[in-house]
């Protein structure tokens, strides 16, 4: 009789702890029964529901993201952003109608953009070589076929070491580059991007310097025509009148920019690597800012006016002191005009004045 009223009371009390596990609840995610702790769209368990991990302005859980305009080209640029919200602006604004477009594509012109030092010990021998494509004079003179639609820029960097005056003068006082062109141009991946001097490019693509450069572009056909007739440079004045004309509506696009270049021929210095003379010399944008301007075009003529002078104390800069020894003369200056496309980094279409 003993032995059944232990038993009875041993499974009354083993019912009742039972009883008690079971209103416990089940195990929370931090291995607690009965717990509060839950798993927040970051997958960190914890039982604060004031701490929960929130979405940032790109919708990432836990994310960091800086929303703004990524876009170096536009005009409301944030460098701080990683994250493109689609706020960025252009101002295609200052542009007139005058006409119609083109009944159909036309050729491209060539455009080489070299990109050296008076620093760069290998940039002399390649200048020269490219240089002789172009002097009816040498025995490398390509034709006037070809020579006569071929522009050239010369730009001058801070690679492989500052002290190119060339350079020095343009040089912007940012510590973060936005008002260089240099890096605005070659290292911040706007349009293109080097590892050291020389770089060419023509018509916006990587190329070697040889001959034939020039011929494969000048053989593919383009919707687009520039002109700049009524262009005059008087003095260090330049008043520049430019004209497109495009055969097909793009102004669903914004992948276009126009740049406009003054360049000075015949400049005499001698720096490190002991090159004398400089032809097709960078002086500056003649568009405002370093991105050039936005086109929206559609079957139709444009066209703008802008004006230019070419700055009384070039090079003169407070980095170095030979740019005293830079010679020249503002008769030698000229303008050249290309469209690129931004993506893509294709130069359409390219004018020069002689």
């Amino acid at each position: 009789m003993k032995n059944k009223l232990l038993i009875s009371l041993l499974l009354f009390i083993g019912l009742g702890i039972w009883s008690c596990e079971e209103e416990s609840g089940p195990e929370d995610c931090a291995g607690v029964a009965g717990g509060s702790a839950t798993v927040d769209s970051c997958g960190v368990c914890d039982d604060d529901p004031f701490n929960d991990c929130a979405q940032d302005c790109a919708g990432e859980w836990g994310g960091n993201n800086i929303c703004g305009c990524t876009d170096c080209t536009s005009t409301n640029y944030d460098n701080s952003a990683t994250y493109d919200d689609g706020t960025c602006s252009y101002d295609y604004s200052g542009w007139t109608v005058i006409g119609s477009g083109l009944d159909a594509d036309v050729q491209k012109n060539a455009l080489t953009e070299f990109v050296g030092s008076t620093n760069c010990p290998y940039c002399p021998e390649q200048d020269a070589l490219l240089l002789s494509y172009l002097d009816p004079s040498h025995e490398n003179y390509v034709g006037s076929n070809i020579a006569d639609r071929w522009s050239l820029i010369n730009y001058h960097t801070y690679s492989p070491s500052r002290g190119d005056p060339m350079y020095e003068f343009h040089r912007g006082v940012s510590e973060t580059g936005e008002d260089d062109f240099c890096y605005v141009r070659f290292e911040v991946g706007c349009w293109y991007t080097i590892y050291g001097v020389p770089t060419i490019y023509t018509n916006g693509s990587y190329s070697d310097v040889n001959p034939e450069m020039a011929v494969a572009p000048m053989a593919e056909s383009t919707s687009l025509s520039i002109s700049l007739d009524g262009t005059t440079i008087d003095g260090a004045e330049i008043s520049v009148q430019v004209s497109i004309r495009s055969s097909r509506d793009m102004t669903a696009s914004d992948s276009l920019h126009l740049f406009i270049a003054a360049t000075l021929d015949s400049v005499d210095y001698t720096g490190y690597n002991g090159e004398p003379h400089h032809q097709d010399v960078f002086l500056g944008w003649i568009n405002d800012g370093l991105n050039g301007d936005p086109l929206s075009l559609g079957h139709e003529e444009v066209a703008r006016t802008y004006s230019w002078t070419m700055p009384s104390n070039w090079p003169q800069n407070n980095y170095e002191t030979t740019w005293s020894q830079v010679e020249y003369d503002v008769s030698n200056l000229a303008v050249v005009a290309f469209i690129q496309n931004k993506y893509t980094r294709e130069i359409l279409q390219v004018a020069g004045t002689d």
